[in-house]
């Protein structure tokens, strides 16, 4: 009996192990602004985080002072904005804070969440442009990306960027380059002081051109 009660303690363990390893590996959000010095704890010492980094359960993150850090949980749609100093530990659905004031926090539509969860990698990531197309778009699918996008702009808070992002997820999935393009141009004449703006259109051009080569 008393080998059988370990059997099942060992199995629990191993099991409960695979678990850990596989949710650590699961991305469950995104930096969708950054302003300041903010990094990924490691064991090889700090990596910098940029702008639309997507983050794993169990990362750890290094605010330094004067930083303003906004994540995105793709599960809930919790959005959370942060200043730093401190530091951050990202889990499945929030973040747990050690250092740091409460955020500021909003959540966000679902349909935003889930397109904006497709943004292109960052290139410094390994894996830039990755993100799955569709054939070809027809009319009604155009249609629907705009008509959601127009009323996304109406909830817009400051210059939140958010539309924008859905938008250009959204036409990139549908193959819809020009209107990428269009969205870019749009987005630098519309918000130039905007820090974060440069780095989504450094995104979206090299996924746009690795996706013209590939077709």
């Amino acid at each position: 009996m008393r080998w059988l009660s370990l059997v099942r303690v060992v199995a629990a363990v191993v099991v409960a192990a695979f678990a850990s390893a596989a949710l650590a590996d699961v991305e469950v959000a995104m930096v969708t602004s950054l302003q300041g010095k903010v990094s990924r704890v490691a064991p090889l010492g700090p990596q910098p985080i940029e702008p639309f980094t997507k983050l794993k359960h169990g990362d750890l993150l290094s605010l330094a002072k004067g930083a303003v850090l906004q994540i995105v949980y793709f599960e809930n749609g919790r959005e959370e904005t942060w200043r730093g100093a401190g530091r951050l530990e990202i889990t499945g659905n929030d973040s747990t804070p050690k250092g740091l004031a409460p955020p500021q926090l909003r959540t966000l539509p679902a349909v935003l969440v889930k397109q904006v969860a497709k943004t292109p990698v960052l290139e410094s990531q390994g894996r830039a442009g990755m993100m799955r197309v569709r054939g070809v778009a027809s009319a009604e699918d155009i249609a629907s990306v705009e008509g959601t996008y127009q009323k996304l702009r109406l909830g817009r808070v400051g210059k939140d960027i958010m539309p924008e992002l859905y938008l250009l997820s959204a036409m990139f999935e549908l193959r819809e380059f020009d209107r990428v393009d269009t969205a870019l141009a749009d987005l630098q004449r519309d918000q130039p002081a905007n820090l974060d703006v440069p780095v989504v259109v450094s995104i979206y051009n090299k996924a746009v051109t690795n996706a013209r080569a590939a077709k």
